[in-house]
Protein backbone atom coordinates (compact mmCIF):
# COMPACT_ATOMS: atom_id res chain seq x y z
CA UNK A 1 0.00 0.00 0.00
CA UNK A 2 1.27 3.44 -0.92
CA UNK A 3 0.53 6.60 0.99
CA UNK A 4 -1.26 9.32 -0.89
CA UNK A 5 0.03 12.91 -0.90
CA UNK A 6 -2.81 13.79 1.48
CA UNK A 7 -1.63 11.11 3.93
CA UNK A 8 1.92 12.42 3.64
CA UNK A 9 0.73 15.94 4.52
CA UNK A 10 -1.41 14.62 7.38
CA UNK A 11 1.58 12.77 8.84
CA UNK A 12 3.65 15.95 8.74
CA UNK A 13 0.88 18.11 10.23
CA UNK A 14 0.12 15.58 12.96
CA UNK A 15 3.83 15.16 13.75
CA UNK A 16 4.30 18.91 14.09
CA UNK A 17 1.27 19.27 16.37
CA UNK A 18 2.34 16.32 18.54
CA UNK A 19 5.90 17.61 18.84
CA UNK A 20 4.66 21.07 19.82
CA UNK A 21 2.39 19.33 22.34
CA UNK A 22 5.53 17.76 23.81
CA UNK A 23 6.98 21.26 24.23
CA UNK A 24 3.77 22.32 25.95
CA UNK A 25 3.98 19.18 28.09
CA UNK A 26 7.39 20.27 29.39
CA UNK A 27 5.79 23.54 30.51
CA UNK A 28 3.09 21.60 32.38
CA UNK A 29 5.65 19.17 33.86
CA UNK A 30 3.96 16.19 32.27
CA UNK A 31 6.38 13.78 33.95
CA UNK A 32 4.34 14.36 37.10
CA UNK A 33 1.18 13.09 35.37
CA UNK A 34 3.09 9.90 34.49
CA UNK A 35 4.59 9.73 38.00
CA UNK A 36 8.10 9.65 36.51
CA UNK A 37 11.09 10.40 38.72
CA UNK A 38 13.93 12.51 37.39
CA UNK A 39 12.03 15.66 36.46
CA UNK A 40 12.86 17.61 33.33
CA UNK A 41 16.20 15.88 32.57
CA UNK A 42 14.60 12.42 32.36
CA UNK A 43 11.58 13.81 30.50
CA UNK A 44 13.84 15.35 27.87
CA UNK A 45 15.87 12.14 27.60
CA UNK A 46 12.68 10.13 27.05
CA UNK A 47 11.59 12.54 24.33
CA UNK A 48 14.77 12.03 22.30
CA UNK A 49 13.68 8.62 20.92
CA UNK A 50 10.15 9.94 20.38
CA UNK A 51 11.41 12.77 18.18
CA UNK A 52 13.81 10.40 16.42
CA UNK A 53 11.04 7.91 15.57
CA UNK A 54 8.77 10.68 14.28
CA UNK A 55 11.55 12.04 12.04
CA UNK A 56 12.61 8.59 10.82
CA UNK A 57 8.94 7.94 10.04
CA UNK A 58 8.75 11.05 7.93
CA UNK A 59 11.93 9.97 6.17
CA UNK A 60 10.28 6.62 5.38
CA UNK A 61 7.27 8.45 4.00
CA UNK A 62 9.37 10.82 1.89
CA UNK A 63 11.40 7.87 0.54
CA UNK A 64 8.19 5.89 -0.11
CA UNK A 65 9.42 2.93 1.91
CA UNK A 66 6.97 0.13 2.78
CA UNK A 67 7.52 0.95 6.47
CA UNK A 68 5.81 4.32 5.92
CA UNK A 69 2.40 2.78 6.64
CA UNK A 70 3.57 1.40 9.99
CA UNK A 71 5.05 4.76 10.97
CA UNK A 72 1.77 6.44 10.00
CA UNK A 73 -0.22 4.07 12.19
CA UNK A 74 2.29 4.60 14.99
CA UNK A 75 1.75 8.34 14.83
CA UNK A 76 -2.03 7.85 14.86
CA UNK A 77 -1.66 5.65 17.95
CA UNK A 78 0.53 8.26 19.66
CA UNK A 79 -2.04 10.95 18.89
CA UNK A 80 -4.94 8.88 20.18
CA UNK A 81 -2.98 8.03 23.33
CA UNK A 82 -2.18 11.71 23.97
CA UNK A 83 -5.79 12.79 23.51
CA UNK A 84 -7.27 10.00 25.65
CA UNK A 85 -4.64 10.39 28.39
CA UNK A 86 -5.14 14.14 28.65
CA UNK A 87 -8.93 13.96 28.31
CA UNK A 88 -9.00 11.58 31.26
CA UNK A 89 -6.86 13.96 33.32
CA UNK A 90 -8.93 16.98 32.29
CA UNK A 91 -12.17 15.18 33.19
CA UNK A 92 -10.66 14.20 36.54
CA UNK A 93 -10.11 17.90 37.27
CA UNK A 94 -6.37 18.15 36.67
CA UNK A 95 -5.33 21.78 36.30
CA UNK A 96 -2.70 21.14 33.61
CA UNK A 97 -3.28 21.57 29.87
CA UNK A 98 -6.26 23.90 30.32
CA UNK A 99 -4.96 26.94 28.45
CA UNK A 100 -6.54 27.66 25.06
CA UNK A 101 -3.23 26.81 23.32
CA UNK A 102 -2.92 23.47 25.15
CA UNK A 103 -6.53 22.55 24.42
CA UNK A 104 -6.13 23.58 20.76
CA UNK A 105 -3.11 21.30 20.39
CA UNK A 106 -5.07 18.39 21.85
CA UNK A 107 -8.10 19.13 19.64
CA UNK A 108 -5.86 19.39 16.57
CA UNK A 109 -4.22 16.10 17.51
CA UNK A 110 -7.64 14.44 17.77
CA UNK A 111 -8.74 15.80 14.39
CA UNK A 112 -5.49 15.02 12.58
CA UNK A 113 -5.14 11.53 14.09
CA UNK A 114 -8.76 10.75 13.26
CA UNK A 115 -8.44 11.96 9.68
CA UNK A 116 -5.16 10.10 9.26
CA UNK A 117 -6.73 6.85 10.57
CA UNK A 118 -9.75 7.16 8.27
CA UNK A 119 -7.59 7.78 5.20
CA UNK A 120 -5.20 4.95 6.12
CA UNK A 121 -8.17 2.57 6.37
CA UNK A 122 -9.54 3.77 3.02
CA UNK A 123 -6.13 3.37 1.37
CA UNK A 124 -5.85 -0.15 2.76
CA UNK A 125 -9.31 -1.04 1.47
CA UNK A 126 -8.42 0.29 -1.98
CA UNK A 127 -5.14 -1.64 -2.00
CA UNK A 128 -6.90 -4.85 -0.96
CA UNK A 129 -9.60 -4.36 -3.60
CA UNK A 130 -6.98 -3.73 -6.27
CA UNK A 131 -5.05 -6.88 -5.33
CA UNK A 132 -8.26 -8.94 -5.31
CA UNK A 133 -9.22 -7.83 -8.81
CA UNK A 134 -8.16 -10.58 -11.19
CA UNK A 135 -5.89 -9.52 -13.97
CA UNK A 136 -6.99 -10.22 -17.53
CA UNK A 137 -5.81 -13.52 -18.95
CA UNK A 138 -2.65 -13.44 -21.03
CA UNK A 139 -2.99 -14.51 -24.60
CA UNK A 140 -0.16 -16.61 -25.94
CA UNK A 141 0.82 -16.22 -29.55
Amino acid sequence: MRLTPTLERLYLANAVVLLVHQMDAAYWQEWQLFHLPGGLPLYLALNLPIVLVVLVGYGAIAARRPSAVAYSWGLVAAGVFAVVFHAAHLLAGDAAFRTPASLALLADTALLSGAQAVLLLRARRRAMAASATPSPPHVSA
